[in-house]
């Protein structure tokens, strides 16, 4: 996915990770279009660059945009599997005003297939990003479970003048400090709410998500343990300004609700003969938050034995800034559906609510995960009484499988997008695209869609960008005996010859492993450099030896897992490849891993976009990828200031007679407004604050936003003589927030 380079905006093309997929669903975007990829025992982040008028003026940038690609580096690779002392949830109970619990704390292991791991060797099972605001500057923090059923939450902590700060020539940030404010599971215990008190107990968690954005400082997090227990945490959080570093901020987390969620068919019997594990590390969905004047209902879906129940979620107002909201759940699932399931199902909700009449409902997919169902919930649904009786498997048959699922039955899926709906035209089910785990040349089942074909093929592909370039990976064909003479997964010519049926087997695979020397690969720079790479020159030839020869494909591929961008715009897919002659090593030093990307071919409704409350992060990553509108403020052709926004203009208006008659601190003269930048006349330039258009005259008194570049003042550095007018505009000026974009800063 190339951008004109004129506009600064970097390609979005596949990232290379030396790395070991363990589980699916690994990876995630976050509402600011930070990549987050989980791989063996570590987490992988990927921070988004964005074009600004600063970084594209300098002539090394521009030159550097041949080699620069979009996420090309990591910003933070991290292990995720250290088992967490219960000390570090002490400050959650000084909040709480709760005494620390005196419990027995052991190194134990879970009941569940997914949290069965009791030691520190575990891997990365699951990880979601939260909603804007409970991290530092507005943003989202990281939730990651482990194998030993621990869950944990990862966040930018409070950075000193050296840590997070902007890359020299590029509007990217580092990031300095990435700490761990608590977490739950395993030894760590969490306070509960007044009138939600129950013993406290070692939990292994199996599944959790957040959920939907509330559009404000705090959210519900809901979690499965191992005992088919929900659990429903109240999560806020506050961040200093001016932090001791590294500090994660403060937390107010409580426990608010708990029921059971082990449906109508129990766990079953494993002497049974018909038994079948049914865990999933993905059991828990939100739906969309549905507002309304007491208050906001969501429903909240779980996965268990050959069941998905729906249960409602209502969070009465007013919710009261650092208070512990009230919540209330329904006593019985308001609907619930049987069907045949296996591990690691899930089930995925349309971003939106219908209207059909007098009544509210949501529409989600279910992933067996062999086969997919639609299904549609109604709020303030009847209680429905089937999901109260007890029934064996054989009543509602969903012992078996169905015909479509054991057709399906060695190739899970393991990524499902719902495409965001046309609000104009209603479907009878969600428009959706998944991938499957296996793809091979034989199979074409592992990308699938219910999208309208293009009406023109010719102009537009029936295959997203990541699709076609798997696809091409695995139409890859050799000569039969080439394939196995020369064997490299790299396409680096290698003889294996001499390897077969030696006793020094050991030295002969050590000199048959290197690539070529030195000597080798300076015989090669003498041919044209227009010859096809990474192919001998031997069988480039008119007469090719192999010309006529059977020939056989040389890669299969795993897709592990696929995510959509905050905007639904752009597809990312981690795949792994291998290859289809001979088998590979599969060892922590990594196999060919690749994130592929690509636009989604779903068309944007620009009623339902609109709706959206994205970031300006999010939308201008949809800008640049994903087909979105132009961002007010963002890239070169937009200038670096929303003046259309009367909010913001007001605000420079009343600082207008300040910034006028604004004087040089170096050498006394009056300054004048150029193109953004107050100048004097003995040249001596400054940048103006965004939001107040006042220049900025010293060193360390402003911000600078990741996402248009811009400087703002901080707020305790406007002077105080800009009369009252501009004093109450004061109040509104974010510490947090451009006043340019809208966009958050690199730093405080």
């Amino acid at each position: 996915m190339r951008s004109e380079e004129q506009s600064g905006i970097l390609p979005l093309e596949p990232l290379s990770l030396v790395s070991i997929a363990l589980t699916t669903h690994n990876v995630a975007w976050s509402p600011d279009a930070e990549l987050a990829v989980s791989s063996d025992d570590s987490v992988f982040l990927y921070l988004p660059e964005f074009p600004s008028k600063g970084t594209k003026s300098k002539a090394a940038s521009l030159a550097d945009l041949e080699t620069r690609r979009q996420y090309s580096e990591v910003a933070l690779r991290f292990p995720a599997v250290e088992l967490r002392a219960p000390e570090l949830n002490r400050p959650l109970f000084g909040t709480a005003k709760q005494e620390f619990p005196d419990f027995e704390f052991t190194w134990e292991a879970g009941q569940s297939l997914v949290a069965n791991i009791g030691s520190s060797l575990n891997h990365v099972v699951a990880l979601e990003w939260s909603p804007n605001g409970l991290g530092r500057l507005k943003r989202s923090v990281l939730a990651v479970l482990t194998g030993s059923g621990a869950l944990t939450i990862y966040c930018e902590g409070a950075a000193n003048d050296s840590g997070s700060v902007k890359i020299k020539s590029r509007n990217i940030r580092t990031i300095g400090s990435w700490v761990a404010p608590w977490g739950v599971g395993g030894n760590l215990l969490l306070p509960r709410a007044k009138g939600h008190q129950s013993p406290y107990s070692m939990e292994h968690i199996t599944s959790f998500a957040w959920a939907r954005d509330l559009d404000r400082n705090g959210t519900l997090l809901a979690y499965m343990n191992d005992e088919d227990e929900i659990i429903i945490l109240s999560v806020q959080s506050r961040h200093a300004i001016d932090g001791t570093e590294n500090h994660p901020g403060d937390w107010n987390v409580e426990e608010v609700a708990r029921f059971a969620g082990d449906g109508p068919h129990g766990k079953g019997d494993p002497a049974d003969p018909d038994y079948m594990p049914s865990d999933s590390s993905f059991a828990l969905r939100w739906s969309p938050w549905l507002q309304r004047p007491g208050g906001r209902t969501a429903i909240l879906s779980y996965v268990t034995k050959n069941y998905v129940g729906f249960r409602q979620v209502k969070i009465k107002a007013p919710w009261k800034e650092w208070k512990i909201p009230e919540v209330e759940v329904q006593p019985y699932d308001c609907s619930g559906l049987c069907i045949h399931l296996a591990p690691d199902a899930f089930v995925t909700w349309e971003d939106l609510i219908w209207t059909k009449g007098l009544s509210k409902e949501c529409r989600g997919v279910v992933a067996t995960p062999f086969t997919v169902q639609s299904f549609s919930v109604v709020f303030d649904n009847a209680i429905d009484e089937g999901t109260l009786t007890k029934h064996s498997t054989n009543d509602c048959n969903t012992t078996y499988p169905s015909q479509e699922h054991v057709s399906h039955a060695s190739n899970p899926i393991t990524g499902l997008i719902v495409h965001p709906p046309d609000i104009s035209k209603a479907t009878q089910i969600p428009h959706f695209s998944l991938t499957r785990l296996s793809a091979t040349p034989t199979n074409n089942d592992w990308y699938q869609t219910n999208l309208s074909l293009p009406s023109n093929p010719e102009e537009a592909s029936p295959r997203p960008t990541w699709a076609s370039e798997i696809a091409e990976l695995l139409e890859t064909k050799e000569a039969y005996p080439l394939a196995y003479r020369y064997h490299n997964p790299d396409g680096a010519t290698k003889s294996e010859s001499g390897a077969e049926g030696s006793n020094n087997g050991d030295e002969e695979e050590e000199q048959d492993d290197g690539l070529l020397d030195d000597e080798d690969e300076d015989d090669f720079d003498d041919f044209d450099d227009d010859e096809e790479p990474g192919k001998p020159v031997l069988f480039q030839e008119s007469n090719d030896p192999y010309e006529g020869m059977e020939k056989i494909y040389t890669n299969r591929i795993r897709i592990w897992g696929m995510a959509s961008s905050p905007g639904s715009g752009v597809t990312a897919v981690f795949a792994t490849l291998y290859s289809a002659i001979k088998e590979e090593r599969y060892t922590f030093a990594g196999l060919r891993n690749r994130v592929f990307f690509g636009r989604s071919l779903a068309p944007v409704d620009n009623g339902f976009y609109n709706s959206r409350k994205l970031s300006t992060e999010a939308r201008a990553f949809e800008w640049m990828y994903g087909g979105g509108p132009p961002v007010p403020g963002v890239g070169a052709a937009h200038g670096t200031s929303t003046e259309g926004s009367s909010k913001r203009q007001a605000i420079k208006d009343a600082f207008r007679d300040l910034a006028s008659n604004a004087a040089c601190v170096l050498c006394g003269a009056k300054l004048h407004v150029q193109h953004g930048a107050s100048k004097c006349p003995n040249g001596h330039t400054f940048a103006n604050c965004a939001a107040t258009g006042l220049p900025i005259l010293a060193p360390g008194i402003s911000n600078n936003c990741a996402v248009c570049g811009s400087k703002c003042l901080k707020p305790n550095e406007i002077p105080a003589n800009a009369g009252d007018a501009a004093t109450a505009f004061v109040k509104q000026i974010s510490s947090e927030l451009c006043g340019g974009c809208g966009g958050k800063f690199l730093n405080q």
